[in-house]
């Protein structure tokens, strides 16, 4: 694997997540109860949104790619795997707007789905693992935070909108797998395998 791919798995993650911000930012019709993230892909601030997405899911599919042919471990090798879908997931978010209905709708549900599956195998795996316990916690914490919020969205809900538990996916789930990022870049500089 190349000695750089980690990175890709930080900076895609950091770049979605301030382009996302930026595009809030720039939206004031946008309301965390009221939308889905996704409506920022179909107004004036979409090609900012969207290529965040695109890019964003290109990277982390690489960087999965990447770490799958340097783990030793089958459960590694899977849970990456997961990675890979989630991300080609993320970038077909991007390509298919959600005026590309039923295909948006598809790309999404997979996506935070994926997800959240990839945290349920990642996560325990490496928090059996002493010099990757945080990065198990990490898992944990993406899958605990992200059932919650869709679990609440469909007995309470947030609102109209499912901005809130997107976000409560989404946020946990870019600082983990930078996170994830950081640890295979510093595998990288020691050439060890995973």
């Amino acid at each position: 694997m190349h000695r750089n791919v980690g990175w890709l798995a930080i900076v895609g993650p950091v770049y979605a997540l301030v382009s996302i911000w930026i595009s809030i930012s720039l939206s004031p019709w946008f309301t965390w109860r009221g939308n889905a993230i996704s409506d920022l892909g179909v107004h004036d601030i979409a090609p900012i949104f969207n290529f965040a997405l695109m890019a964003c899911g290109t990277m982390c599919a690489i960087f999965a790619l990447g770490a799958i042919l340097r783990f030793k471990s089958m459960i590694g090798k899977t849970g990456m795997f997961i990675i890979f879908m989630a991300s080609i997931s993320l970038t077909g978010i991007g390509v298919f707007n959600e005026d590309w209905n039923p295909h948006h709708f598809f790309f999404s549900v997979a996506f935070f789905a994926l997800l959240l599956v990839a945290s349920l195998v990642l996560g325990p795996f490496f928090l059996l693992r002493r010099k990757t316990l945080h990065l198990g916690i990490g898992g944990i914490l993406v899958l605990v935070i992200g059932l919650f919020g869709w679990a609440y969205q469909v007995a309470v809900g947030w609102g109209t909108g499912v901005a809130i538990p997107e976000a409560m996916t989404f946020v946990p789930g870019g600082i983990w797998l930078a996170m994830l990022g950081v640890w295979v870049v510093r595998k990288d500089s020691s050439r060890e395998k995973l």
